[in-house]
């Protein structure tokens, strides 16, 4: 079964946090952060303004060394004490394995995230709060964290130093990061830093937060999750391989990752050209032409430039 095999997999690693100190580190971690950028750093009362806008800027650069040290010890503490042996040679298949140490791991940072909800709660006490930007960040720090995991289970997978572990993931999480930052694409012209945004996970992570729901950005995580997953699983594969010495499905195998890679990051040129599929969740739909304005675009008989 694999939905059980998968659920006993991530149950095992979720109890394996909250039995040791990790998980409670991890949640006063975040939570103190949090909360430090949201009122000391970022002034929240000073700002007189009732969002939590705040609370997400530094999300993507908070999340790259969080995640990083929840994830450097998932397949490396296997590796180490001899265990990953054991779960090679075991009736479960390598892929319900990754996907149960995923989703124990995502589901530790979304009972972090819960515990930041009082945040907007009391905000929309103080005054009129949009809650559209505020869903579309709590969309976008998930996704963004099940790109960050993904990236740290097959850093995890590949050493048995958890330091390593630690250090690759952050730089791997950070160039990610860096890719679609303002410092470097406006050392780019307009076509190049466009082209930069749209391989950055922060630039994505700020076009989600501001209330708006596209499918392109959804999918572009969804994509870096799914191709580090793939090498996840190919990673453990090639351990099985050396254990038992069955080389004839290597290619095969080899040829398959390729493949499913390449879909995954092909579909993101496909989508690209579809811009319909998104949804304003911002209150008065600030993001989105409304349909007095279309009536009149469509009455236009030349172009009409507006400065």
């Amino acid at each position: 079964q694999p939905m059980s095999s998968i659920w006993h997999v991530a149950r095992k690693e979720m109890a394996a946090f909250f039995s040791s100190l990790a998980a409670f580190i991890f949640i006063g971690v975040f939570l103190a952060v949090c909360l430090f950028v949201f009122f000391w750093v970022e002034t929240f009362f000073a700002r007189n303004i009732a969002d939590v806008r705040p609370l997400f800027e530094w999300m993507p650069l908070l999340l790259i060394f969080l995640v990083s040290a929840l994830t450097m010890r998932l397949w490396s503490e296997e590796r180490r004490s001899g265990t990953l042996e054991f779960l090679m040679t075991s009736p479960v298949r390598p892929v319900y394995l990754v996907l149960g140490k995923f989703f124990a791991s995502l589901g530790l940072i979304a009972i972090a995230l819960a515990l930041t909800l009082p945040l907007p709660i009391t905000v929309s006490l103080l005054g009129p709060l949009d809650w559209g930007p505020v869903a579309g960040g709590y969309v976008a720090t998930l996704c963004l964290a099940a790109a960050y995991i993904s990236i740290g289970l097959f850093v995890s997978a590949r050493t048995d130093n958890q330091v390593v572990g630690l250090i690759v993931t952050a730089l791997i999480c950070g160039a990610f990061y860096l890719v679609g930052s303002d410092a470097l694409t406006k050392l780019f012209g307009n076509w190049g830093g466009e082209a930069l945004k749209l391989l950055g996970s922060g630039s994505r992570f700020e076009s989600i937060t501001r209330g708006v729901i596209d499918l392109r950005d959804i999918y572009y995580y969804l994509s870096i999750l799914g191709v580090f997953l793939v090498l996840n699983v190919y990673a453990l594969e090639r351990h099985r391989w050396s254990e038992s010495g069955h080389r004839s499905r290597h290619f095969y195998w080899q040829a398959g990752a390729a493949l499913l890679i390449a879909n995954l990051l092909a579909a993101n040129t496909w989508l690209h050209q579809v811009n319909w599929a998104r949804i304003d969740l911002t209150e008065g739909r600030i993001y989105s032409v409304s349909d007095t304005t279309r009536a009149y675009l469509a009455q236009l008989e030349e172009p009409l430039l507006i400065r």
